[in-house]
This record gives structure tokens, C-alpha cells and sequence, in this order.
């Protein structure tokens, strides 16, 4: 394994591993438990935005994971009456938005918008609400180039992956080959197989937090899930 690039909310590393393995896991991510508002109640809305638009933006704000009480609604009160947008910051309660300037609606002088929304516990699985962020992979290529590779290849890749080097056309970063087959096109046209690509068994795998969770407990949450159903089939089918 190793680790390509990482941000506050997002991951990118290779992996030599099973395609079957990397799907399973990104299929567990939406097996998590996470906490969203499921709820809204709204006594007063005089924005332009209907109630059902407001409850299905309020569902998607990201909250702070904590120690939550799976059986136990969290409540959120929402009372504003200034003039201007209404961010998620307005939302108060036992658990915290991740994002304070997630636009909600917005509201004129004189008006105003009361609710009550309740969180619960939830998998992505039956909702995208529920959802901690998202996981894709692809191969990695491995890129022969013959000597009479067109110099023109370094401009015609849109990911930039080759170089001039010693007046001979070089890989840079094989990594960031995404198959597009620009290169290889370009080639054609010019008569010549001077590149071949070809996917190795290492996969590039992108983690991306929507920030209910750091992406290593994301995956180490995916994994474990996965594992606790893994065992309990084998239970079954053992006995």
C-alpha cells in the first residue's frame, strides 16, 4: 500500500488488491451507522423555498458523530427572523453541523422560519443522508513506450504523464493514467503501436469524507462492518 495523496477530507493511495474486495468495502461505507435529521416539523415558513425543499436540505447537512443513543431522537430547534440567507449554523443542538455555512434558504425582512427537525440513526444504504462520503478505484497501468514514441504524446495526454527527457519521450507518472487512450489514438493515426497499456493487479483507490468522519475511521468502519457480516454467513452456512 501506498499513500499517493491526502487531504483534510479526502485519500488517494494504491493497493495491490482484489476488484471484488475493493467493491465490497466501498459498498460497506453505506453500511455505517451514522446520524442525520429525519424529521422536520415546520410551524412557520415564509420563505420562497417549499417545506418539503427546506426538510430535504435540512436531511443533508452533515452532523459531528458523537456518542448517540441509537434509540433516542436528537433534537434540533431552527428560529430565525433576520433578513438574509439562513446558514446550517442556525440549526441548535445536542450535535453539532460539520459545516456552518451550508445555505439553507433565504428570507426577506419581515419573514421568518421556525422548525423542529430530529435526528436519527441511520445506514446509506436506505438513504443517501445517512451516506459518511464516497470510495472509487481503477487500475493502475503499467505504460511501455517503443523508441520511435511520437514526442507529440506529451501534449496530447490530458494527464500529463510523459516528459521529454534526453530528447527521448519518458513516463513521469504512470498513477495518473486513467485509460483515456489519447496517447495511444494519436499513435494510430500516425501509424505506429508505439504505446502500450496495460492495468497491473495494483489498484488506485479514492476515499472522500462528506467530514461525519475522517476517512481512516470511514474505512476502518467499512471494514469492520464488513467483516462482523462476513462472520455471521459463516455461522449460518456452518450450520
Amino acid at each position: 500500500m501506498k499513500k499517493i495523496d491526502k487531504k483534510d477530507n479526502k485519500i488517494v493511495f494504491s493497493a495491490e488488491t482484489d476488484e471484488s474486495l475493493a467493491n465490497a468495502i466501498r459498498r460497506y461505507i453505506n453500511r455505517i451507522p451514522l446520524v442525520a435529521i429525519d424529521e422536520v416539523e415546520i410551524s412557520r415558513n415564509d420563505s420562497p423555498l417549499y417545506d418539503e425543499t427546506i426538510a430535504h436540505r435540512i436531511g443533508l447537512i452533515p452532523l459531528k458523530m458523537g456518542k448517540v443513543d441509537e434509540k433516542k431522537p436528537i433534537e434540533f430547534k431552527l428560529n430565525v427572523k433576520k433578513e438574509g440567507a439562513v446558514y446550517s449554523e442556525e440549526l441548535k443542538g445536542d450535535v453539532k453541523v460539520v459545516y456552518d455555512k451550508i445555505p439553507i434558504t433565504i428570507l426577506k425582512k419581515g419573514q421568518e422560519l421556525e422548525l423542529i427537525g430530529r435526528a436519527r440513526v441511520g445506514l446509506g444504504v436506505r438513504h443517501p443522508k445517512f451516506s459518511p462520503g464516497i470510495m472509487f478505484y481503477r487500475n493502475i497501468f503499467d505504460i511501455k513506450l517503443d523508441k520511435d514514441c511520437p514526442k507529440e504524446v506529451v501534449n496530447i495526454c490530458p494527464q500529463r504523464i510523459f516528459e521529454l527527457k534526453d530528447g527521448n519521450v519518458k513516463v513521469n507518472d504512470a498513477s495518473r493514467c486513467d485509460m483515456c487512450e489519447a496517447c495511444t489514438e494519436f499513435c494510430k493515426k500516425q501509424k505506429k503501436n508505439s504505446i502500450t497499456l496495460m492495468p497491473t493487479k495494483e489498484l488506485m483507490i479514492v476515499l472522500e469524507s462528506w467530514g461525519q468522519l475522517s476517512v481512516n475511521e470511514m474505512l476502518n468502519k467499512s471494514i469492520e462492518t464488513l467483516k462482523r457480516d462476513l462472520k455471521e454467513i459463516s455461522k449460518i452456512v456452518s450450520k
